[in-house]
């Protein structure tokens, strides 16, 4: 059994214990019961957090424990309306999380996103009572919620005209009532909202992602990173699984790494990166007190010495936590950029790119020192480009420079996976020593290529 249902299983029974109300208690003391509970449980998920838990696991362990709070109030909800049937869950009504809290990852002070989702086109009275009474007592409890309430067809919608809620409504999870209806908007969102939208979605999501580095600074290295929707951020990470469930139909990296896509190599680096970024965020909402997502100056020491930093300089102890912060985030971005832009290639655009890198093979002219060209990238012939003649590295990089071109994706993935030829023999080599210095001997070209060999 894992960790998260061993802890569920635990917040469950402590629960029922607390919670079991069957309708006995009225609403005053039910919202002192819930009061108590949380703040028992918030504690355990604080102490754990200190205890050395990992991001993703304290994200998903507070995720379940809304969870269970929002099922308890439903059915107690539920089961105060004289005219809604006593059998659980009730008809017309599914209580679903959204954005974040569907995915299933809650930061301490995180938004609690849910929507309503009910049948025909109005809601009936004893829908809004149960609607209010639920929400009424989340407020009262601390939380900060964003609902909607909305009918299958006012869901599908509200996705086909705003890119935003479509991707909130992509994480739709069931939490309470009518498990039916919430399978039946499942299946209509991917017919409705998904089938025959994937370019569209694709490119405004690759849009959004250029416009929020933009705003972010567009580099790793920001003295004050924003944890959230910087480079390399958390919102990189889901970013590249949005794509991949529009493209591919997978919302998964372990999925992405079947369809060999993804080396588990870099699946492994993403999750320990991602993991990293997520036990950040959850300290700094500790120590905040309030949903923050920028590491600024004053936060990054607290930050540092609360995640186990021991360095004796406080000078020292951040400048290694914000390296170990820009080596995930560096992964992220890297990782991320090189597959999205993969993955963004249509099928017929594949196809006709494959064939025209066959023919371009088939040309002497096209064809240098292991590589070749197709629609202005550099591309390897082989996988073993670089254990032929390792030298090959670094002229890469060279023949990008002289002749104006991108290096691709692949090119990419390939040099990144063979950086430990770089060792003090293959930087003291006349080889390379004469290659880089005729790089940066191309007055006005040198920049964009120092660029790609720092990313």
């Amino acid at each position: 059994m894992s960790a998260l249902l061993r802890h569920r299983e635990k917040v469950l029974a402590h629960a029922e214990q607390q919670l079991a109300s069957e309708g006995k208690q009225d609403p005053a003391e039910l919202l002192t019961l819930y009061k108590k509970f949380l703040k028992i449980e918030n504690h355990r998920l604080r102490l754990k957090h200190y205890a050395g838990g990992g991001g993703r696991e304290i994200a998903q362990q507070r995720a379940s424990l809304v969870d269970i709070v929002l099922r308890h109030l439903y059915e107690s909800a539920a089961n105060t309306m004289p005219t809604m049937p006593k059998k659980k869950g009730g008809p017309g009504i599914a209580l679903v999380a959204i954005g974040g809290f569907g995915r299933g990852e809650l930061n301490p002070y995180s938004d609690v996103d849910i929507m309503f989702l009910h049948e025909g086109a109005t809601v009936p009275p004893e829908i809004e009572s149960i609607i209010e009474s639920i929400l009424y007592t989340l407020w009262d409890c601390g939380f900060k919620v964003g609902h909607v309430s909305r009918s299958i067809d006012e869901a599908v919608k509200q996705a086909n005209s705003d890119m935003l809620s479509k991707t909130a409504l992509l994480e739709t999870r069931f939490i309470a009532g009518d498990a039916k209806l919430c399978e039946k908007f499942k299946a209509e969102f991917v017919k409705r909202c998904v089938d025959g939208f994937e370019k569209e979605y694709i490119g405004q999501r690759i849009a959004n992602q250029a416009d929020r580095h933009q705003k972010n600074g567009s580099v790793v290295t920001m003295q004050e990173p924003n944890i959230k929707n910087g480079c390399g951020s958390l919102r990189d990470y889901q970013n590249l699984l949005w794509i991949a469930f529009f493209k591919k139909r997978v919302s998964t990296l372990a999925k992405l790494v079947e369809l060999k896509l993804l080396p588990d190599s870099d699946r492994r680096k993403l999750d320990e990166a991602y993991d990293f970024l997520l036990r950040v965020r959850t300290e700094l909402h500790y120590l905040t007190k309030r949903g923050n997502d920028t590491l600024s100056h004053v936060h990054q020491l607290p930050v540092a010495t609360k995640l186990g930093y021991t360095q004796k300089s406080p000078l020292r102890r951040i400048e290694v936590f914000m390296r170990d912060y820009y080596q995930h985030a560096r992964t992220i971005y890297q990782i991320s950029e090189t597959l999205s832009a993969r993955l963004c290639i249509t099928e017929e655009e594949d196809a006709r790119s494959g064939l025209l890198r066959f023919l371009q093979r088939k040309k002497k002219k096209e064809h240098f020192d292991g590589f070749y060209i197709s629609e202005n990238q550099l591309y390897p012939e082989s996988r073993e480009v670089f254990k032929d003649d390792p030298m090959r590295m670094i002229r890469a990089f060279q023949h990008a420079q002289q002749r104006r071109i991108a290096i691709s994706p692949e090119l990419q993935v390939r040099i990144r996976r063979w950086t430990k030829l770089i060792d003090r023999t293959y930087c003291y080599a006349r080889a390379a020593r004469e290659t880089f210095h005729a790089i940066l001997s191309r007055k006005g070209e040198v920049g964009r290529i120092l660029r790609l060999m720092h990313e």
